[in-house]
């Protein structure tokens, strides 16, 4: 009887697949915290430029530039979770970051979590995740 090597390599190559989409979403969260404490400083640096006559319109463009941020950070995060738990965990997860404090402690556990997993599979992860086209 001959065996088959490469019904061998399919759990291997979902391995690597998976490791790949976790460093991928990994990064895509770390984008979206790096547009969310860009979106706030630009907000804090034009409070006192709301008040006047183009007020109204720049606190409108701040307030569509937050809104695309909370969209990606959700997004980013469902991903995340979903590829390392399951979808449920993943839905939990994308709300939590609707709530501001727990926001900021859910991505530090995913991020913690997607970090754990990776460097136990011999990733490198660097300061904005592991770069999925070295995997």
């Amino acid at each position: 009887m001959v065996s088959l090597p490469i019904s061998q390599d399919i759990p291997a190559a979902k391995t690597r697949e998976k490791t790949r989409s976790v460093a991928r979403y990994q990064r895509l969260v770390m984008y979206a915290l790096l547009a969310n404490i860009g979106l706030n400083i630009l907000s804090f640096a034009l409070q006192g430029s709301m008040r006047g006559p183009g007020g109204l319109l720049i606190s409108l463009a701040v307030l569509v530039g937050g809104l695309g941020v909370i969209g990606f950070s959700m997004t980013a995060m469902f991903l995340l979770a979903n590829t390392l738990h399951n979808p449920i965990i993943g839905a939990i997860c994308a709300f939590l970051v609707l709530i501001p404090c727990v926001a900021l402690i859910t991505l530090l556990v995913i991020n913690q979590q997607a970090s754990t997993y990776l460097t136990a599979r011999g990733v490198k992860v660097g300061f904005m995740g592991a770069d999925p086209n070295s995997i």
